[in-house]
């Protein structure tokens, strides 16, 4: 959104939303010293990266580095100040842009993930095609790695790792037989330590067990699968990605369409193998949920509270 204005000598408090759907409000108001004091309020559960880019600034000194781009979590922060000149007309034009995701994350490629499928259940799994690149001639998003893991009519969906539940899709359904792909599919997005973002997509139509703000732990149970209606059968589609923006590569050249996301290939621990991997497709893989890996990215205290409760 763009936003004008000239000051005045009155009080200012103005609130901007970076879209219509973002938990992202940046507002600003006079300060005891006549400055405009910019802060950021984060009313969703996870950090966003938002930009403020002046395209006019008149009569006015900032204390911060333009554009303005910082990692906002979710409460409220101070962002800059602009300051009126001495005896010159003050106006100043903006707009505000929020991406889900951290600036420059530091991904932890060592965290191991739990299948998401109830211990003792085998699934196994295949790898998802870039559907950009399958009907519009784009290069895969860096690291693409996209997993349908197939299960039965059913089962339960499970945490592959700990962290805070950030959107929840639920009352999606879907119309049609022999899906390859429905971008209205039910879903779950559980914000990392990392700043990274796993997405567990196709649930059956009301059938999800965790809200948004919610925290879980790895292998606490989220729905129950869906996807019946597709070719595929039952599945979960999963994959693990992170702030990242670079250009749209189409018929080899760039473009002015932007990837916002880069995708992380992850290690499961496969409990008959006795090792960390991925997955090879279509072949059988038994669910397991050792402690060991549930308590991996936990908290010596988090440690105790969690075998308090849960281990016999």
């Amino acid at each position: 959104m763009n936003h004008l204005l000239t000051l005045t000598g009155l009080t200012l408090l103005l609130f901007i939303k970076a879209n219509a759907q973002s938990p992202i409000e940046v507002f600003y108001e006079r300060d005891n010293t006549g400055a405009l004091a910019f802060s950021c309020r984060n009313t969703g559960f996870c950090p966003y990266t938002i930009t403020i880019t002046f395209t006019q600034l008149i009569g006015l000194r900032t204390s911060a580095t333009l554009p303005f781009q910082a990692d906002v979590r979710p409460g409220q922060q101070s962002l800059f100040k602009l300051q009126p000149q001495p005896n010159q007309a003050t106006s100043f034009q903006y707009k505000v842009s929020a991406i889900k995701g951290c600036q420059r994350p530091k991904i932890d490629t060592a965290v191991v993930y739990l299948l998401p499928a109830s211990p003792g259940k085998r699934v196994s799994a295949t790898e998802v095609a870039y559907i950009g690149k399958l009907y519009a001639g784009q290069e895969d998003p860096k690291d693409w790695y996209s997993l349908a893991i197939k299960m039965n009519s059913g089962d339960t969906v499970f945490a592959a790792r700990r962290g805070m539940v950030t959107t929840v899709r639920s009352d999606a359904t879907p119309i049609g037989t022999h899906l390859g792909f429905n971008r209205d599919d039910n879903l779950v997005e559980i914000n990392h330590a990392d700043c990274s973002f796993a997405t567990y997509t196709v649930f059956r139509s009301n059938s999800i067990f965790v809200k948004p703000g919610q925290f879980v732990e790895a292998g606490s149970p989220l729905g129950i699968v869906g996807g019946e209606n597709y070719d595929y059968g039952p599945h979960v589609r999963f994959a693990v990605h992170y702030n990242y923006e670079t250009p749209v590569i189409k018929n080899g050249q760039p473009t002015d369409e932007k990837h916002y996301w880069a995708y992380v290939p992850i290690r499961f621990w496969l409990k008959e193998e006795q090792q960390t991997g991925r997955l090879a497709p279509r072949k059988a893989y038994l669910s397991d949920h050792p402690t060991s890996v549930i308590e991996q990215e936990m908290s010596k205290r988090e440690v105790k509270k969690w075998q308090k409760s849960h281990v016999k």
